[in-house]
């Protein structure tokens, strides 16, 4: 069913109120209930909007995500309350003098997020850890360390194809192969379209220049002082720790990593960027929470029981982002219902074929800030782009490019986005707080990729 402009209400609703109150929870469950409203008005149940919040448990993907995220607060607990972030501060900053900086700090950060290019939640843990007790040593507010993550992460999963996301992006590009919209390998496809990706090679550029030239935008700035009188870094925490070892944070990182690709290669049947990603993280982190619960006990550092109550503990710090990522998903299921995507779309037909690519980039930039799904609105624009590209003539390559650049770019913006909730919970601090330090710079990337697309439109045509 069409629901024309309607469908927009329930994210205007949504997106409005995050702004204004700053508490997702409530913005978000707004946008749920109006958007039940809605769809009972037209004859669906009265209840189906909070009965959706229900249905997103019945999704394998968003439980196993759920249940991850859940987990990793288990993971980022144990690896603190052993001693193993403390160890790994004083190894490199004290003993080894590796990290002398804030510039090393944000580096490290950095690094990180751009050699683990296979899986973009697995990238922003892992460098959100790893870089954390680096920011609070050295005053760098933690909206710098969500900004970083974030940027580097999606960016460069959606950058590579030889990863989870690439290997989505093929199946989407190879069902218009099948329909016989356009002919060739979908590999090829994704491989060509790697230098049209925009916005992610803008904003990795971005990230690095704001670390080398360490300056940033003053909406980055006005967080220093504040971080710095509230932070309790992690040398003041787990005194109880006599010896904190390094290798008690470096070890279960090393397992979860490998625990994921690991996962990947297997269920991808020998090929990684085959693999089931939501399979790998959600069993990855399992193991990694077994294997180093193991390798504690058997230290002498805790006891079973203590572990146990650790992983609970750690459960319960995370349990309020959890809830926003389970009516974030529950939204973003109900404006599939609505038909949002399929409505932006139709919005740019009947257009100056060099005017495509940059229509493109703009629609899926609303779509993806409204539902808060980079994945999503690729499968919803794939479909339709590629067949309005073929038609009149626009490169299919500069194409998936500005799909895919659109899909990242209102992803990082949206407050209800799962890597913009991700970022925040790993970086721990308010997701409204993320968002509004991490727009500024995402729309310079924006800018620029806008004034690409124009630019290549007019060239490739």
């Amino acid at each position: 069913m069409d629901y024309g402009w309607i469908s927009l209400l329930p994210i205007i609703i949504a997106i409005t109120l995050a702004f204004i109150t700053k508490d997702v929870f409530t913005a978000l469950l707004s946008g749920v209930i109006s958007s039940g409203l809605i769809l009972s008005y037209y004859g669906e149940s009265i209840f189906i909007g909070l009965n959706s919040i229900a249905d997103v448990f019945l999704n394998g993907w968003a439980v196993r995500s759920i249940l991850f995220c859940l987990m990793i607060g288990s993971f980022v607990h144990i690896i603190e309350a052993s001693g193993g972030i403390k160890g790994l501060l004083i190894f490199l900053a004290e003993e080894k003098k590796i990290v002398k900086s804030k510039r090393g700090a944000e580096l490290i950060a950095y690094i990180i997020g751009l050699l683990i290019f296979i899986e973009a939640t697995s990238s922003t843990v892992i460098s959100g850890i790893s870089a954390k007790p680096f920011f609070d040593k050295y005053g760098i507010p933690r909206e710098k360390l969500a900004y970083i993550t974030d940027s580097t992460s999606a960016s460069v999963a959606w950058l590579f194809p030889i990863n989870a996301a690439g290997a989505f992006l093929m199946t989407t590009i190879g069902s218009q192969i099948s329909a016989g919209t356009i002919t060739g390998d979908p590999f090829v496809f994704v491989l060509k379209s790697m230098p049209f990706q925009l916005y992610s090679i803008f904003a990795i550029i971005l990230v690095g220049i704001t670390i080398i030239t360490g300056k940033d935008l003053k909406v980055m700035s006005s967080f220093i002082d504040d971080d710095l009188t509230t932070i309790e870094t992690p040398l003041k925490k787990n005194d109880h720790i006599k010896n904190p070892r390094a290798r008690n944070m470096i070890l279960p990182t090393i397992i979860l990593i490998t625990s994921i690709f690991g996962i990947l290669y297997i269920t991808g049947k020998g090929s990684i960027s085959s693999g089931n990603g939501a399979v790998a993280i959600f069993n990855g982190i399992i193991i990694t929470l077994i294997l180093t619960g193991i390798y504690y006990i058997f230290q002498g550092i805790v006891k079973p029981k203590t572990y146990i109550e650790w992983c609970i503990e750690g459960m319960a710090n995370f349990l309020q982002i959890t809830i926003v990522l389970v009516l974030a998903f529950t939204l973003s299921n109900l404006m599939e219902k609505l038909s949002l995507g399929s409505y932006i779309a139709q919005m740019s037909t009947n257009m100056n074929p060099m005017l495509l690519p940059a229509v493109i980039f703009l629609m899926g930039s609303i779509v993806s800030f409204a539902t808060g799904t980079s994945g999503g609105t690729a499968a919803i624009l794939i479909p339709i782009a590629i067949p309005m590209a073929a038609k009149l003539g626009v490169d299919i390559h500069l194409t998936i490019g500005a799909v895919v650049s659109s899909a990242v770019f209102g992803d990082h913006c949206s407050p209800i986005s799962d890597s913009t909730i991700l970022a925040s919970m790993i970086s721990e601090v308010p997701v409204m707080n993320h968002v509004k330090t991490q727009i500024p710079y995402a729309l310079i990337s924006g800018g620029l990729s806008m004034a690409g697309f124009l630019i290549m439109g007019v060239l490739l045509i």
